[in-house]
């Protein structure tokens, strides 16, 4: 039975990510999906030690560490369901593209689980299969498949029991950020969700992701590099960072923008890299750059970009998009946290 706030259906979205954990509560009333709570943990000690972090990228989750962790933001976020979505990190899962004829949903899946094991690098017999029809055009279908390992999900599930969330399902972030934001922005785009530990870049169009991959390059290492830079220590690396991001001229004699320019230009790379092979694939060409994730709100990072690539540079907000309204009061806050939370909002709008 679903809890209700004066009538309205509530839903969770949770992510949990390398360095945080952030949760959302929506709540559909009328024709708009409105913010009625929020939290956010974030977990520092990966500044100071590597492994020091919720999750890596080699799958490795600590199912009783961030239950716990998990269990304190409830606390703190005290919401009126227990009814969740949750977002699984994009660097924990497969995807490919592909293109198949027209044909019954009987028949697709038997092609998908024939075609699954040219494009999934592990045994199919150690991964839970998804995929989503994108596209249908002239006889053919476009189709983005997905794969999980399964004993990741188990984890998440693990998690949910033991915290006695009621776990409605589970996506990917990049499948479900793409969908988020391919609401506003139909035409060609990367989208580039800059986390603590790692960055995945995105391409979306017509509403739908259709490609994706993670590098390591990400928020923690640009902290890094201020820290060794500057001679400091790296909470206090964190703390500048966040305060005037590339904005920072000077710090004594040594200017900032130069120290963190490597690491800039690796994720520019990347960009290049991935629009020039989504033109490849279809001749079209992506028109614009969408930041978002915790590290979207690097201060002057959209103009560092837009001069680097001479494309629009957007930041990808739900809450300044207009996909979710909150209370006026919020504004302040939500300017500051909106890209934190795309992942979460992005799990559960679609299933509210």
């Amino acid at each position: 039975m679903l809890l209700n706030l004066l009538g309205k259906k509530l839903l969770l979205g949770i992510d949990i990510g390398t360095t945080s954990i952030k949760i959302v509560e929506l709540r559909k009333a009328n024709s708009k999906v409105e913010l009625t709570n929020y939290g956010i943990l974030e977990k520092f000690g990966h500044l100071e030690r590597i492994n020091d972090a919720i999750q890596t990228s080699s799958f490795k989750l600590l199912e009783e560490s961030t239950a716990l962790l998990l269990k304190k933001t409830m606390e703190d976020v005290k919401p009126k369901t227990g009814e969740a979505y949750l977002s699984l990190p994009s660097f924990s899962g497969f995807i490919s593209t592909l293109e198949l004829p027209e044909m019954t949903e009987r028949e697709l899946v038997k092609a998908i689980k024939f075609q699954a094991g040219q494009y999934i690098p592990m045994p199919l017999n150690d991964v839970t299969l998804d995929w989503q029809i994108i596209e249908r055009i002239n006889g053919k279908m476009t189709i983005v498949l997905m794969a999980v390992p399964t004993e990741a999900i188990k984890r998440y599930i693990n998690i949910a029991q033991a915290l006695k969330i009621e776990l409605k399902g589970l996506e990917l972030e990049n499948v479900a950020v793409c969908r988020l934001f391919g609401k506003k922005e139909t035409g060609p785009a990367v989208l580039v969700d800059i986390g603590g530990r790692s960055t995945c870049l995105s391409v979306m169009d017509q509403g739908a992701l259709r490609m994706s991959y993670n590098i390591d390059t990400a928020g923690g290492d640009l902290t890094q590099v201020i820290a060794s830079g500057l001679g400091i220590n790296p909470f206090r690396a964190e703390e500048l960072k966040r305060s005037y991001g590339l904005k920072i001229q000077f710090q004594g004699d040594v200017k900032i923008i130069n120290l963190l320019t490597p690491l800039l230009d690796v994720i520019k790379r990347e960009i290049e890299k991935i629009s020039g092979n989504y033109y490849l694939r279809t001749k079209r060409k992506v028109e614009k750059i969408i930041f978002t994730g915790g590290g979207a709100n690097l201060g002057g990072l959209e103009e560092y970009y837009y001069q680097q690539l001479g494309l629009p540079i957007l930041k990808g907000d739900p809450f300044a998009w207009g996909l979710i309204s909150y209370n006026p009061n919020l504004a302040p806050i939500i300017k500051e946290v909106g890209t934190s939370l795309s992942s979460a909002c992005a799990v559960v709008l679609k299933n509210i």
